[in-house]
């Protein structure tokens, strides 16, 4: 009958059936330990390894972290491009060469990369927007380059009017925002342009 390296006999002659051991006089391998569930804060319980499956949040993270870094950054941004009825009677009073569209489907469009244009294109000028709002039905009152969404270093977007004529509002159909600085966004926030254009952007 076999003998480990510590003395013990043993029918199997690979692991010694006594201590574990090898044979062969190797340390044997530490059993597996199953890692522990743990339930994230966001409402999804049952979570095992370091990021919850759900939405990314860091089990790591102190407790008394803020809550800004303890929230999980949305697995992906998306901007909904649809028509707003308000912002047309405010921007278009006086102006019936604009007609508000009667029927329009939502566009929507993933964010990605560090910056898309919002405008309408022109390939004659080499203008190709990512949000491209040349329709049909199409405003004509967005520039052609008329604003950005721009990538902030913590997983949000900002948006930067690029110095259009008729200017780009935030939750505000009445005041525009400066031109030329990001605005930083937030999910359900609402970009408006052109004469009836409404930019909503969600995290999901």
């Amino acid at each position: 009958m076999p003998i480990c390296p510590k003395g013990h006999q043993s029918d199997d002659p690979v692991d010694c059936d006594i201590c574990g051991g090898s044979m062969t006089g190797g340390t044997p391998a530490p059993p597996a330990v199953a890692e522990p569930e743990w339930d994230c804060p966001n409402g999804h319980p049952g979570q095992i390894g370091r990021f919850c499956e759900v939405d990314g949040y860091d089990s790591h993270l102190p407790a008394d972290a803020p809550d800004q870094v303890r929230a999980a950054a949305p697995r992906r941004w998306v901007a909904t491009v649809g028509a707003d009825r308000e912002f047309y009677d405010l921007t278009c009073a006086d102006d019936d060469s604009l007609v508000f569209p009667t029927r329009l489907v939502p566009r929507r469009f993933t964010l990605r990369g560090e910056a898309l244009l919002i405008g309408r294109k022109d390939p004659e000028l080499g203008i190709h927007p990512e949000i491209d709002l040349t329709g049909p039905p199409e405003d004509r009152a967005v520039g052609r380059e008329h604003a950005a969404l721009v990538a902030q270093d913590d997983g949000t977007w900002a948006v930067v009017d690029r110095g259009s004529a008729n200017g780009t509002h935030v939750n505000d159909r009445v005041r525009p925002i400066p031109p030329k600085k990001p605005v930083p966004l937030r999910s359900g926030d609402q970009v408006f342009v052109g004469a009836w254009t409404v930019i909503t952007i969600n995290a999901e």
